[in-house]
């Protein structure tokens, strides 16, 4: 979620990382309240240090007033969770094969899992985190354009990858709680002609890139 830390430090504050700091002070009402919302703008100052300072206090032994990235803080002010994304059961055996981690896709394994959904439904994140860039599985082809998704990384790092959907209007640098909207389902059927079952594919790492089994996480 963060490139770098936030607060008390020497050097300059990336605004992006600012910005999401920002933003996560503003969700945690629990923690942040008395003090006001802070303004979104990336800009550290006073009333950022000062909401750091607050939430510190609250969450750690000995504060020393800055966000690091993959630090105690900033899990525990955004701690990782899971939520299905549609609501429904992993993807079963169809003309293209079956949607759960593992499955034979010829000389390779399926990489993720696929979740049943709907044309047009909502699609929830199924990791808390930050939108961190929209991500295309397809390079050319029918509907390249539109099965579409996004890339997730959560504060210890975990990242996760949601595919064959549109995604929220202005959903990239958004810090999003699992089970958060974040888009529309599209079909799949314009692509794959021999018939499949339209699903959210969700492929989950670690922060260091092992690969996770998503129906061992998402209950």
């Amino acid at each position: 979620m963060l490139e770098s830390a936030v607060g008390k430090i020497t050097g300059k504050h990336r605004a992006s990382d600012v910005l999401t700091v920002q933003r996560i002070v503003n969700c945690r009402d629990d923690l942040r309240k008395p003090l006001p919302k802070l303004t979104e703008d990336g800009v550290y100052g006073t009333n950022t240090q000062a909401a750091i300072d607050h939430i510190q206090k609250q969450i750690l032994t000995n504060p020393d007033g800055r966000i690091d990235p993959f630090g105690v803080s900033i899990k525990r002010m955004w701690p990782l969770a899971y939520a299905n994304p549609t609501g429904k059961a992993i993807r079963k055996s169809d003309h293209y094969g079956e949607g759960h981690f593992g499955a034979s896709r010829g000389r390779r394994t399926h990489d993720g899992t696929d979740y049943v959904a709907i044309a047009g439904q909502h699609v929830k994140a199924p990791i808390s985190g930050k939108v961190v860039k929209i991500s295309r599985p397809y390079a050319s082809g029918v509907d390249a354009h539109i099965l579409s998704g996004v890339h997730i990384v959560a504060s210890d790092g975990t990242q996760c990858w949601v595919w064959y959907m549109q995604p929220a209007a202005n959903i990239v640098g958004k810090v999003v709680k699992a089970g958060d909207n974040i888009g529309i389902a599209k079909t799949l059927k314009n692509r794959y002609k021999k018939g499949i079952t339209d699903h959210v594919h969700v492929r989950i790492h670690g922060r260091f890139g092992k690969k996770i089994n998503p129906s061992t996480v998402i209950k």
